[in-house]
């Protein structure tokens, strides 16, 4: 399943390939719903801020998600 990030109304939204979304303002509380959803880090796609900068989340925000849902892959690599 796969997931595309970008930000609106003060709010990460990621729209999933299977038409739901989840939002949430806080990048690693995003990153944490992707993965009790099943989505992980390769699954991950953002808008690019050069065909649309107002949509595009910032590079921090990309970040933290990306390296949360990587320490999640990590651990359960691990068990």
């Amino acid at each position: 399943m796969k997931a595309n990030i970008r930000f609106a109304n003060g709010e990460l939204i990621a729209e999933i390939d299977d038409q739901r979304q989840l939002k949430h303002a806080d990048a690693v509380a995003l990153a944490e719903l992707l993965w009790a959803n099943g989505i992980g880090a390769s699954e991950v796609s953002t808008v690019d801020w050069h065909t649309d900068a107002t949509s595009a989340p910032t590079s921090g925000q990309k970040i933290a998600i990306y390296s949360r849902l990587r320490a999640y892959e990590n651990a359960a690599r691990r068990e």
